[in-house]
């Protein structure tokens, strides 16, 4: 068998190399390149049909949770608790007795008004009733005896007359019926601290907390604190009359005994100025609890501010206004302060026709989209929109259902799919091939899509 040469072998197996690895790369080249959309132009067209749907135009909102029957239940009339009748976790109805203060000072207030208010209705009564006066008049006596002309006559005797008149002091009665009055207006007030001793519930809900035990001395809303036989104290920081409740300015409402109820649960949100714009009274929304993401329930918006609840600070532009929202789904497992996320919808059109926003071009109610034909011509055409949705817009006209218009467009520098016109690696493969033949005399580079020359080799 007749041996090769060293040199021709070297240089035929690196032909034979070369060959395989071009024919590898360009089999790959022609792959790729033969899914491009559009080899000719250089540029890939991503289009859209035209379909009729619901376009919904939403703004985004977040807030906590709160409800308007939750009440904070203070005693009007302080003192020392006699009794607490309740405990976390129980369900009271309206008008349910909560605790009780000692009532003795209240009781002692009632018994002197009452007292006072008799003394000052006898009072009245002989204001009313007047002075009486008698005076007399006439009563002149006596009787003479004589003649006059031979005769003789006698005089006549008058009888005093008696008169009795009552006289009423105006002034002294306007002055005991302001008696009678202010005793009154005290009576009233001593009953109502006596009532106020007794803390019933304002509302039907479940206790939240209890803020004392029996033996402790409660503050009032609206009385004294009851301590020492006079009934008086101190007074609290609040007024009132009835049975009391009070609320923090937060959505927490406070009190001795806190009730909560979730039925009428709302949700006070913020809004960015552009979106608070957009939001107007009955618009429907969808409340999602952060806690609980699966969780969505409906509302409708209840009122929206028009002062702001919080402004940029700290060099941020930032604006925004609340709005309160009732929720109309159940509420019954709900609770005050869980933070949730509200998309109030701002606009809707059903049985519409609408195309993605990236499809159109320009702002406002008039706008320009390219109409791409069966032919694969393309023409500019004016679109009159609607609803600007959160990813679609409403045509109105100028577009018809099942029309493809253009998206967006990515160019390329050659109709092969790859961004550079080159397969990649390519290069590299053939400065490899062109370094690998070097050695053997095969000496030929490829250019890179730089234009310069690589892996050439040396004979």
């Amino acid at each position: 068998m007749k041996v090769l040469p060293r040199r021709r072998r070297a240089v035929l197996v690196n032909s034979a190399l070369g060959v395989a690895l071009l024919g590898g790369a360009a089999l790959a080249y022609t792959t790729v390149d033969s899914g491009t959309s559009s080899a000719a132009s250089g540029t890939r067209v991503r289009t859209a049909t035209v379909a009729k749907g619901t376009v919904l135009a939403t703004v985004s909102g977040s807030g906590t949770l709160s409800s308007p029957s939750d009440t904070g239940q203070d005693f009007v009339t302080g003192g020392k608790l006699t009794s607490v009748k309740v405990a976390v976790g129980d369900t009271v109805t309206k008008g349910q007795v909560l605790a009780t203060v000692d009532t003795t000072a209240a009781q002692q207030d009632v018994d002197a008004a009452e007292s006072a208010l008799s003394t000052a209705k006898a009072n009245l009564t002989k204001a009313k009733a007047g002075e009486t006066v008698t005076t007399t008049t006439g009563g002149s006596g006596g009787s003479t005896a004589g003649t006059t002309g031979g005769r003789g006559g006698t005089s006549a005797q008058q009888t005093p007359t008696t008169t009795t008149t009552t006289k009423v002091d105006a002034a002294q009665v306007a002055q005991a019926q302001q008696q009678v009055d202010s005793a009154e207006t005290a009576l009233t007030n001593a009953e109502t601290a006596l009532a106020g001793t007794t803390l019933k519930a304002t509302a039907d809900g479940t206790v939240a907390s209890v803020a004392g035990k029996v033996g402790d001395t409660v503050s009032g809303t609206g009385g004294s604190s009851g301590s020492g036989a006079s009934g008086t104290g101190s007074k609290s920081s609040g007024t009132g009359t009835g049975t009391g409740s009070s609320t923090s300015s937060s959505t927490t409402p406070t009190g001795f005994v806190v009730l909560t109820n979730p039925s009428g649960m709302q949700v006070t949100a913020n809004f960015s100025e552009l979106d608070s714009l957009k939001l107007k009274k009955g618009e429907s929304a969808t409340v999602t609890l952060n806690a609980q993401s699966d969780t969505k329930l409906n509302a409708t918006v209840l009122s929206v501010s028009s002062l702001p609840s919080s402004s940029g600070g700290n060099g941020s532009s930032a604006v925004q206004y609340g709005a309160v929202l009732q929720i109309t789904s159940d509420t019954g497992k709900l609770r005050t302060g869980l933070s949730a996320t509200i998309s109030v919808t701002v606009g809707e059109a059903d049985n519409a026709l609408s195309v993605p926003t990236a499809a159109l071009a320009g702002t406002g109610g008039s706008r320009t989209a390219t109409l791409v034909h069966e032919d694969g011509s393309t023409e500019r055409v004016s679109v009159t929109v609607g609803i600007e949705g959160d990813t679609t817009v409403q045509v109105v006209e100028g577009l018809a259902e099942g029309d493809k218009v253009e998206l967006t467009s990515t160019t390329a520098a050659t109709g092969n799919g790859f961004p550079n016109g080159a397969f990649p690696g390519a290069g590299g493969a053939a400065g490899g091939l062109g370094a690998a033949g070097g050695a053997g005399g095969f000496g030929g580079g490829a250019r890179t899509t730089g234009g310069t020359r690589t892996g050439g080799g040396t004979r």
